[in-house]
């Protein structure tokens, strides 16, 4: 499947993307290219908005703004508009790295995300060398993160009865921790850091209250 129609657009768009924006919308696409929407997807391109400074209403804002671009004037000026910002190497390293995280959220790459993320790479300019990298980065980012999620059921031992797992958030410096999200028996939802320690045998845990955007 081509999706060259969307990268090679001259469309112009009503509204200006900043930076972050425009890295959001790209993650945005990707996770909207299959039509299947995964809820680690989600998290993933608002936790790089959340990283980036935003609160939680600047984020639901990024949000309805995309949204808006692609209900009233499509893919392709969304597109358009993206790429006119991203300028900077770095940013657009963020973009495409965001994307292939994306992709593989949900451990698979469909055959669409596949050809997106791999057109992306070609209308960024990202060299081959530098694709293969953040392809290996994002599998080994995903891979750590389910070693630590093997550990769920002696976390879970370790929290109050009653306490369910929702999923995992994000993984942090090193590869080494995962942010889970519990649910508690009085169905408030925390957050419990979870950091590997040289002991292969041993964990370091940390609860802490999810924040309002998550709710």
């Amino acid at each position: 499947m081509s999706y060259e129609h969307i990268f090679n657009s001259k469309v112009k768009c009503s509204e200006e993307l900043t930076p972050n924006e425009a890295i959001f919308a790209i993650g945005l696409m990707v996770m909207a290219v299959d039509g299947d929407i995964d809820m680690n997807e989600v998290e993933i391109i608002e936790g790089f908005l959340l990283r980036k400074g935003f609160n939680a209403k600047e984020v639901d804002a990024a949000r309805e703004k995309v949204l808006r671009i692609i209900r009233q004037e499509k893919n392709e000026a969304l597109f358009c508009a993206a790429k006119q910002v991203l300028q900077d190497e770095q940013e657009i390293e963020s973009a495409f790295d965001l994307a292939v995280k994306v992709a593989i959220a949900d451990d698979k790459v469909t055959e669409e995300e596949d050809s997106f993320v791999m057109g992306l790479a070609q209308t960024l300019k990202i060299s081959q060398e530098k694709v293969d990298k953040i392809f290996a980065d994002a599998t080994k980012y995903y891979h750590n993160s389910g070693r630590l999620i093997e550990k769920i059921d002696e976390v879970l031992s370790k929290l109050p009865i009653g306490s369910k797992y929702e999923g995992y958030i994000d993984t942090t410096t090193g590869l080494r921790s995962l942010n889970i999200k519990i649910r508690t028996p009085k169905d408030e939802l925390v957050i419990l850091n979870i950091d590997e320690t040289g002991d292969e045998n041993q964990i370091e845990m940390e609860l802490e209250a999810a924040p309002p955007w998550m709710f």
